[in-house]
C-alpha cells in the first residue's frame, strides 16, 4: 500500500501509487468523485488505495465514539468498541431491541443495553434508600443519558477501585517481597530500538506537528528558500516532509533544532544538507555535531595508551582551537593537523608497542633511533614530532623537549617535467562539457585548482578572465568550451542562483562552491599536474623568462626560479 505523502499538502498519502496527490489535492481534470471505501462503504474521509481512514491499516489512529455506548476514545484496535462494551457483549450474548433506546444491541436479562443500563444504575444509586425500589429503565433514561470517556476504568489510566471493608479474621501477614533488583543482575534490553523519526515516517507516512504555528513558519521558509535557489518540486517536497517530521518529534517551543536530529533524516531517505540550510537561514539550528577533524583525530589515537592519548588531545586542542593565554597560538588548518599527525603516528605506535605509556618517557636517543637519515621522510617525521613535543613542553606536560637542537632539513622539491601529450589530449576531448572546460583552463591558462573552485560567473566577460591578481585573455579553445558548458548548465539548472561558474547537482541548489577534489575527478587526472605542465611549457617557450612566468601564473620569484631550473635537466637535452 502506498504511504508516500502527497506532494501538495503532505498531510495525506497519495491516492494510488505513483499518482503524487491525495484524494483532496488531485488536479481538477483528475479530481472526479472518489468511490466509496471498498471495505466499509464510507463515502467520506478517503485515505489511500480506495480505503478510508478508519479502514486503512496504516492510517493514523484517531479516537472516535464507541459503536454501542458512544463513549469517546474507542480505537480501531478494538474495532471501535470500548472495553466495557466488549465485556458486556461477552456476558450478554443475546442481541435485540433495547427497551429504552430501541437500538439493536447486546441486552442483559432485563432487556437493556449497556448505556441505558448504566444511566439507570447511576440514577438509582443517587436516590435515597427508601425511594430506590425496582429499576425503572424507561423513566431513568427519559431525559437523556450521560456519556463517558472510554476505557477509563483501567488501572493504566489511574483508576483505583473503592476499598472494601476488611474481614473480621485478619490473614497471617506475609513476608513482603523486595522489589529491589540485586546488584549485578542482568537487565533485559530491547531487541530493536527504533528511532522516533524513522518510526513516524515508516509507520504513518505522514506526521502531524505539535506546534502548527512553528510548522507553518518553517514550511514557508522551505518554500521561499526553494524558490530562490531553484529547487525541483521533488526536492522541495522531500525537505518539507523532513521539516514536518522534525517538528512532530519535538515538544512545543522546543527550539533550536539540533543538527544531530536533522542527520537522522537520512534513515528514511530525506535530504539533510538542504534541511540544514533552511534551518540555519531561519535561525533555529543548533550545531551540536563534533567537527569532522575531531572525529577523525579520536579514531586515529584510539589504539594508543591512555596517557599518550591524553597528551595528544592537549596538542590537538591547541592546534585546532588556538590559545589566547600565554604561550599564545593561532588555530591551524585541519589539513596541517592531519599531515603532522599522519607523519608522527607510525612512530607513536612503535613507541607504544615497545612499552612506552607516555611521551614523557621519550628521550633524545629514542628520537634519533627512529629518524631517517635524510630526505623528505626525515623532514616530515621531524616536523610532526617537533610540533607535538614543542606544544607539550609549553604546556608543561613534558620535562624536556627531545626534539631541541635536532636538524631535520627541508622537504625535497622535485623538478617538474613536461606532461605526455596523450594525457592532455584525453583531458581536452572528454565527452563531459564540465571536464572539457576545466581541462582547458588548466592546460591553456594554468589556473590553480583553488582559483577554479572560487571562479564566479561575473569573472568571465569581454573575452577575458578577471582574477583578483591578474587578467587573462581567453584562448579560442577555452571560449568554445565555455559556451558549451554555459549552455549545458542553463539546460540542467535553469533556476540555480549559485554565483560560481562550476557547480553540480548538489551545489546547484546552494550558493556554495565545489570542492577541490571534485575538480580532479571531473578532469580525470590531477589538476595540479596539468597546471605544472602548463608552467613548464611556458618556461621552455620563453627560455626561462622569470618575469613573464610570474605575471602569467601569479607565482613568486622563488617558484619561478624553481621551474626555470629544469632548463638544465638531463632528460630535456635534445639527442
Amino acid at each position: 500500500m502506498s504511504l508516500i505523502p502527497c506532494r501538495t499538502c503532505g498531510l495525506k498519502p497519495e491516492a494510488y501509487h505513483g499518482r503524487g496527490w491525495c484524494y483532496d489535492c488531485k488536479p481538477s481534470p483528475q479530481r472526479g468523485w472518489p468511490k466509496p471505501c471498498r471495505r466499509c462503504g464510507s463515502p467520506d474521509d478517503h485515505w489511500t488505495e480506495r480505503l478510508c481512514r478508519r479502514c486503512h491499516p496504516h492510517a493514523p489512529q484517531r479516537p472516535e465514539s464507541c459503536r454501542d455506548c458512544l463513549a469517546w476514545g474507542a480505537r480501531r484496535t478494538e474495532k471501535w468498541w470500548c472495553k466495557a462494551c466488549l465485556g458486556w457483549q461477552q456476558w450478554n450474548p443475546r442481541v435485540g431491541a433495547c427497551l429504552s433506546c430501541q437500538r439493536r444491541l447486546h441486552l442483559n436479562p432485563d432487556g437493556a443495553c449497556w448505556l441505558c443500563w448504566l444511566q439507570a444504575k447511576l440514577i438509582q444509586e443517587r436516590l435515597p434508600g427508601r425511594h430506590r425500589g425496582p429499576m425503572r429503565l424507561a423513566e431513568f433514561n427519559r431525559h437523556g443519558q450521560q456519556l463517558f470517556f472510554a476505557n477509563m476504568g483501567s488501572s493504566k489510566n489511574g483508576y483505583r477501585p473503592p476499598s472494601r471493608p476488611e474481614p473480621v479474621e485478619q490473614p497471617q501477614p506475609r513476608r513482603p517481597r523486595s522489589r529491589a533488583r540485586p546488584p549485578g543482575t542482568p537487565i533485559q534490553l530491547d531487541l530493536f530500538s527504533q528511532d522516533p523519526i524513522t518510526k513516524s515516517w515508516h509507520r504513518h507516512g505522514v506526521v502531524h506537528a505539535k506546534d502548527p504555528r512553528l510548522a507553518q513558519r518553517l514550511d514557508d521558509a522551505v518554500v521561499d528558500h526553494a524558490v530562490r535557489h531553484g529547487w525541483s518540486s521533488q526536492k522541495t517536497h522531500h525537505v518539507r516532509t523532513g521539516m514536518r517530521i522534525l517538528i512532530a518529534t519535538r515538544t512545543a517551543n522546543d527550539l533550536p533544532i539540533n543538527a544531530s536530529d536533522v542527520e537522522r533524516l537520512k534513515d528514511p531517505g530525506l535530504p539533510i544538507r538542504p534541511t540544514l540550510a533552511v534551518l540555519g537561514e531561519a535561525g533555529v539550528l543548533h550545531e551540536d555535531r563534533p567537527a569532522t577533524i575531531e572525529v577523525w583525530f579520536e579514531r586515529q589515537i584510539r589504539i594508543l595508551p591512555d596517557a599518550m592519548s591524553n597528551e595528544l588531545r592537549v596538542w590537538f586542542d591547541v592546534l585546532h582551537r588556538g590559545s589566547t593565554t600565554p604561550p599564545r597560538s593561532r588555530p591551524r588548518h585541519p589539513a596541517t593537523i592531519k599531515n603532522r599527525l599522519n607523519w608522527s603516528l607510525p612512530t607513536l605506535m612503535l613507541w607504544a608497542a615497545a612499552g612506552h605509556e607516555s611521551l614523557r618517557e621519550i628521550s633524545r636517543d629514542d628520537i634519533l633511533a627512529v629518524l631517517p637519515a635524510s630526505g623528505t621522510p626525515r623532514s616530515k617525521l621531524g616536523d610532526g614530532l617537533r610540533s607535538i613535543f614543542t606544544t607539550l613542553k609549553r604546556r608543561k606536560l613534558v620535562f624536556v623537549n627531545p626534539m631541541s637542537r635536532i636538524s631535520v632539513g627541508n622537504h625535497e622539491r622535485r623538478t617538474p617535467l613536461p606532461a605526455q601529450p596523450e594525457l592532455l589530449r584525453q583531458a581536452l576531448n572528454t565527452p563531459d562539457a564540465t571536464g572539457q572546460l576545466l581541462a582547458a583552463l588548466l592546460i591553456f591558462h594554468g589556473l590553480r585548482p583553488l582559483e577554479l573552485r572560487n571562479l564566479l560567473l561575473t569573472d568571465l566577460h569581454d573575452g577575458r578572465l578577471h582574477l583578483p591578481d591578474r587578467t587573462i585573455p581567453l584562448a579560442e579553445p577555452v571560449e568554445a568550451r565555455l559556451a558549451t558548458y554555459l549552455d549545458e548548465r542553463q539546460r540542467r539548472w535553469p533556476n540555480s542562483i549559485n554565483p560560481h561558474l562550476f557547480t553540480h547537482h548538489v551545489k546547484a541548489g546552494t550558493t556554495n562552491p565545489v570542492s577541490v577534489p571534485w575538480i580532479s575527478d571531473r578532469v580525470g587526472t590531477s589538476a595540479m599536474k596539468l597546471r605544472q605542465a602548463r608552467i613548464v611549457d611556458e618556461v621552455l617557450a620563453t627560455d626561462g623568462d622569470l618575469r613573464r612566468i610570474c605575471d602569467f601564473f601569479g607565482v613568486t620569484m622563488t617558484t619561478a626560479e624553481h621551474y626555470a631550473s629544469l632548463l638544465n635537466h638531463p632528460d630535456l637535452v635534445d639527442p
